[in-house]
């Protein structure tokens, strides 16, 4: 899977310069599902129907205010608010397969209690229109210290917050190689489908391949990777993608993929 929902946090994304332009270029790699906000599902609604092989679409339905440098000067890089961007019924009507909503931990008290309402209103309202509803828990917030932002005992916990509130599915970051064993109990415990994001890019390509590998043999049931995939060369970027499926899909080792695509 494919996420190119960035924009609406963070403005012009490099690899997400046209987001038109980057959607076509990736249903032609043919991944599972690619995760975007509504007014791109605006602009490709006909191209996507028109596809005999379309692939699964999720969309966004909240957006999360950082302050970016451009905005203002003030040292504050949490997440500051939210609000509701788009209706379940909007997801409903276009066809999508899921929505997504952010999950941010670690916040000032008043805003996390008003995240957990926020959160578990879009699961009730989904639940009118059966559509499924992924939750991103995440170490974001000012209460958790930079040395436990990967600290699997707070993803376990923001996992099973999500699992309480109803999600359908769990999008989590992977805790590190050291701690593949506590991600497999994440995985099991969680009851529904877990898969694992990406993060911020980085510049080695085996690396990348090898968290995939670890987190789908601890469990994971997908990749959800995008600025370690779209912020590449494209030629690289296809190579990548690729490798990532025959990982998720033909349960292909990390030797096997670089060899096989020159990486």
């Amino acid at each position: 899977m494919i996420p190119m929902d960035h924009g609406i946090m963070y403005g012009v994304q490099q690899g997400l310069e046209d987001p038109v332009e980057a959607l076509e270029q990736f249903t032609k790699l043919k991944p599972e599902a690619l995760l975007v906000n509504f007014g791109v599902l605006k602009l490709t609604r006909d191209y996507l129907t028109s596809l005999d092989d379309a692939p699964g679409i999720i969309m966004g339905v909240d957006f999360n205010l950082t302050w970016e440098d451009w905005k203002t000067s003030i040292d504050a890089d949490e997440v500051l608010g939210h609000c509701k961007v788009t209706r379940i019924k909007h997801a409903a009507e276009y066809g999508v397969d899921a929505v997504k909503v952010l999950f941010p931990l670690g916040l000032e008290p008043d805003l996390q209690l008003d995240y957990i309402d926020h959160t578990s209103d879009i699961i009730a309202e989904a639940e009118d229109y059966d559509m499924p509803v992924i939750v991103e828990p995440l170490t974001v917030g000012k209460y958790i210290s930079e040395e436990r932002k990967n600290d699997p005992e707070i993803i376990a916990d923001g996992c099973r917050l999500a699992l309480e509130l109803g999600a359908d599915i769990i999008k989590a970051p992977y805790p590190g190689s050291e701690h593949q064993e506590a991600f497999a109990e994440i995985c099991e415990n969680a009851n529904v489908p877990v898969i694992m994001l990406g993060g911020p890019k980085r510049d080695g390509v085996k690396g990348i391949l090898q968290t995939a590998r670890e987190g789908i043999d601890a469990g994971a049931r997908g990749t959800i990777f995008g600025r370690n995939v779209w912020q590449r060369p494209v030629d690289e970027m296809k190579k990548v993608v690729k490798s990532l499926q025959d990982i998720v899909h033909k349960n292909a080792s990390v030797k096997e993929v670089v060899e096989k695509y020159g990486l």
